[in-house]
């Protein structure tokens, strides 16, 4: 999905999204990651992430990203958090966080946004 045309509207179906390829997640395939668009210079990154029910996707930290995630079904802990289907969750840079599973599975849409130096000096301007 990443090369689709950026100068055009792009809709992708229940289905079509169901078909796109996945990918373990930190080699865990209990936690599955489908990219659904990044820009072309790598400052955006949005997708959906997939996660078993139990499954854990360890603490760590993003120094210089931040992270929106949108629960789409389950529930999940985000950084010692509840966060159900419908909740939001912002994970700023450089905060420790660990996402662990409930009893169901999960899906979570998320934009990840790393920031480039160039990109916050042009932001600046504005």
């Amino acid at each position: 999905m990443s090369d689709a045309p950026q100068d055009k509207v792009t809709v992708l179906s229940a289905e079509a999204l169901a078909q796109l390829k996945s990918f373990p997640l930190h080699g865990d395939e209990r936690l599955q990651n489908k990219l659904l668009w990044k820009s072309p210079n790598g400052d955006t990154i949005v997708g959906l992430i997939q996660m078993a029910p139990g499954a854990r996707d360890v603490g760590h930290n993003h120094p210089s990203a931040t992270q929106h995630t949108w629960v789409i079904n389950g529930t999940v802990s985000i950084g010692g958090f509840e966060a159900g289907a419908g909740s939001y969750a912002f994970v700023p840079p450089g905060v420790d966080h660990e996402t662990v599973a409930g009893d169901e599975p999960v899906t979570m849409f998320y934009i990840y946004q790393p920031f480039a130096p160039k990109h916050d000096r042009d932001h600046h301007d504005h």
